[in-house]
């Protein structure tokens, strides 16, 4: 990851970037914002219609073209000077994304284009714009919280319709407004207790259980927020789902199968799988990361070692194992040592070519230990079966979806603060301590929040997030 510092983002500068992917397309989106963003576009182009550009006004869009020379007194320019037909978007201050003047300038798609635009807009004054520079703007002038900063990130790598969904009612503020009301029930208890300290002579009323009461309502809305961030990071980041098996048991057809296309080949030649092959399936509204792995348990050549090496680790990270067997066959020394393997991790015992005559026989031990189901890969029996599954193995209690909340590392690690902050307000409100431990203890609670938030939060965070961001967003 490249290094970024904040004394890059320079808020006097007006900054510009190409907002849409570089690559061959009907259209492309150059984005400026910044006090010269009129005044910039104003001297590179050329409306169809005689007007002062400068003058025009917020949420207006104007037809002309980018030229690459200075203007003429001629209303329509010369073929050599245009570089594209466009449309020009402008946003005046502070109706805008970052709250500045913004100039979004729609062109067509072509790569070299949207590179001869960009290249007039800097040559005019303009910077180019750093990974995030837009959204951070947005944050330092008050558009967006951090909370709202994340969602834009999740709605940009969204995996799942329910995942754009959710990152939408972020994006929005639903949760930050939770989190405003959360913090204003904590701003309520530390200023009884400040006030408690501050005017011990005075006549205000305070009471330890009313106190301890509300403190546990708002303990136990944190530990709510605590489960539904784990439960959006699912949807986010998707599960990671590992099927294996000895050869020829069927794996590569159940992989295609649950994907509904010929992503790997199938043979009844063992080991044709020598590597790990990963998509990624929509099972519910939930990203699931399929991983088809090689079946031989004992390598033969160099290509092959390395191929169990990376199934063997992936085991070892997943969050569900998919153990395949041939039903047609008896159970052998590699279904055994498999088993084994599987023991102690969350594992759905697969039965395939079930549509054949069936000779395995798993002990009863066996069968209470992990959850079976018999399929047929091959004529697609019971694969709706074997999906749900796949689902309720996964969720022991269905998603709750209209509370959960997006956070990153660093608003994770505070939800956590927090919620050991509450934990410790409560030891010291029901123990022998004196109010300045109830009251310190509330500040930093009130601390973490606003840190999740982004009203308090240190330099190196904000770059460690904005870096995370493409250039143009």
């Amino acid at each position: 990851m490249p290094e970024f510092n904040l004394k890059d983002y320079k808020l006097s500068d007006t900054i510009a970037a190409i907002a849409t992917p570089p690559s061959k397309a009907a259209l492309g989106v150059v984005k400026i914002s910044g006090k010269k963003s009129l005044s910039i576009l104003e001297k590179i182009f050329m409306p169809k219609v005689k007007k002062n550009i400068k003058k025009a006004k917020t949420f207006t869009l104007h037809y002309g073209w980018i030229i690459n020379s200075p203007k003429s007194k001629v209303q329509s320019p010369k073929s050599e000077e245009i570089i594209d037909e466009v449309l020009v978007s402008i946003m005046r201050a502070p109706h805008s994304y970052t709250t500045e003047d913004v100039v979004e300038i729609s062109s067509h798609g072509g790569v070299l284009v949207l590179s001869q635009i960009v290249e007039l807009i800097l040559k005019e004054g303009a910077r180019l714009a750093k990974p995030g520079e837009f959204s951070y703007r947005a944050l330092i002038n008050d558009r967006i919280d951090l909370l709202q900063a994340e969602a834009i990130l999740r709605l940009v790598e969204a995996k799942t319709p329910e995942a754009v969904s959710l990152s939408s009612k972020q994006l929005k503020g639903e949760n930050s407004t939770k989190l405003e009301n959360l913090k204003e029930e904590l701003k309520d208890l530390f200023t009884q207790t400040e006030s408690a300290i501050n005017f011990p002579g005075e006549d205000i009323e305070f009471n330890k259980v009313n106190l301890g009461k509300k403190l546990d309502k708002i303990i136990k809305k944190v530990s709510n927020f605590k489960k539904s961030q784990e439960s959006a990071k699912i949807l986010t980041q998707g599960l990671r789902c590992v099927i294996c098996g000895r050869s020829n048991a069927g794996k590569s057809t159940l992989f295609n199968r649950i994907l509904r296309q010929e992503r790997v080949i199938v043979s009844k030649v063992p080991g044709t799988t020598r590597d790990v092959v990963e998509e990624t399936i929509n099972i519910e509204g939930v990203p699931i990361k399929i991983y088809d792995t090689a079946g031989i348990l004992e390598p033969n050549d160099f290509i092959t070692k390395k191929a169990i090496q990376k199934t063997n680790q992936l085991f070892d990270e997943a969050d569900l194992v998919i153990l395949l067997f041939d039903g047609s066959k008896k159970l052998s020394k590699d279904d055994n040592f498999l088993l084994s393997k599987a023991k102690n991790k969350n594992t759905i015992l697969v039965v395939n070519k079930s549509d054949l005559g069936q000779k395995l026989v798993l002990g009863q031990k066996i069968k209470k230990q992990h959850k079976l189901i018999k399929i047929s890969a091959l004529k697609d029996a019971d694969l709706n079966k074997f999906e749900k599954l796949v689902y309720k193995s996964v969720y022991t209690k269905p998603i709750d979806k209209k509370d959960l909340i997006f956070l990153n590392q660093y608003q994770k690690e505070e939800l956590d603060n927090l919620a050991k902050n509450l934990s410790k307000t409560k030891e010291y409100l029901t123990g022998d301590y004196t109010l300045d431990f109830i009251n310190f203890s509330l500040k930093d609670c009130l601390d973490s929040i606003g840190k999740i938030t982004g009203e308090v939060i240190a330099e190196e965070i904000l770059e460690n997030i904005f870096c995370n961001f493409c250039i143009g967003k």
